[in-house]
C-alpha cells in the first residue's frame, strides 16, 4: 500500500462550493433551531457581548 504525502497532492483552490456553502448554512439554522427547542440562550456575538457587560 503507498501512501502519498501532501506534495503529491493537487494544490488547493482555497474556495468553498455552492454545495459546501449552502450544507453550511443548513448546519447553523439547524443549530440555531435546536438551541431554541431546548431553551438554550442564543449563541450570538451582540448576545455574548452584552451578557459579558453585564457582570
Amino acid at each position: 500500500m503507498k501512501v502519498r504525502c501532501n506534495m503529491d497532492l493537487p494544490p488547493w483552490d482555497g474556495g468553498m462550493g455552492r454545495a459546501e456553502k449552502a450544507a453550511l448554512k443548513r448546519a447553523e439554522e439547524a443549530e440555531r433551531a435546536f438551541r431554541a427547542s431546548k431553551g438554550y440562550e442564543p449563541d450570538t456575538f451582540w448576545y455574548r457581548l452584552k451578557k459579558k457587560f453585564r457582570k
